[in-house]
């Protein structure tokens, strides 16, 4: 497993984009001129990688052929972000079944590399609960006498988080 991302800074005056590869042992800085693609390959980490890369949901790291997770970190950020912002509800379920979860993994690991299928079966089922609570919290708004546009409909980030959560994990 390794942690991808990715973040702005300024060397000598002009802005990069500082790139890190972490395991639990190594890290890796690289700073770059890019933030995509170009930038990543000429990196060399994530091209020949091949276990389960972590990251934010950026679209350019899932062109590498291996596995994928999404990182729960990011998602407290932006839950709590839409908690405070929006007053929904549902974001402050999401916070607690994801930290009841990883309390959970973390006192099974030394014991067991695995959750119990009940168990795994009843955090699915509320995770699914909950995302259907979001989803009927942000229903798309209907676009009335509007001329149709291309491309995606713009939604809100409450709605894009919840579609992310839905597809992806």
């Amino acid at each position: 497993m390794v942690h991808f991302d990715e973040t702005g800074l300024h060397i000598k005056g002009r802005r990069e984009w500082l790139h890190v590869a972490s395991t639990k042992t190594f890290t890796f800085y690289g700073a770059h001129a890019k933030r995509g693609g170009e930038a990543t390959n000429e990196i060399g980490i994530l091209p020949k990688f091949q276990g389960t890369a972590i990251h934010d949901f950026w679209k350019p790291y899932f062109k590498y052929l291996c596995r994928y997770a999404l990182c729960n970190a990011h998602h407290l950020r932006d839950l709590t972000g839409i908690l405070e912002q929006d007053k929904q509800n549902w974001p402050q379920d999401m916070i607690d079944l994801l930290c009841e979860i990883k309390k959970i993994v973390d006192e099974k690991k030394p014991v067991a590399n695995q959750l119990d299928p009940a168990q795994i079966k009843n955090f699915e089922e509320r995770y699914e609960q909950i995302i259907e609570k979001g989803l009927t919290e942000n229903p798309l708004p209907k676009l009335q006498n509007q001329p149709k546009k291309r491309g995606r409909k713009k939604q809100s980030k409450a709605k894009n988080l919840l579609d992310r959560l839905k597809e992806y994990c």
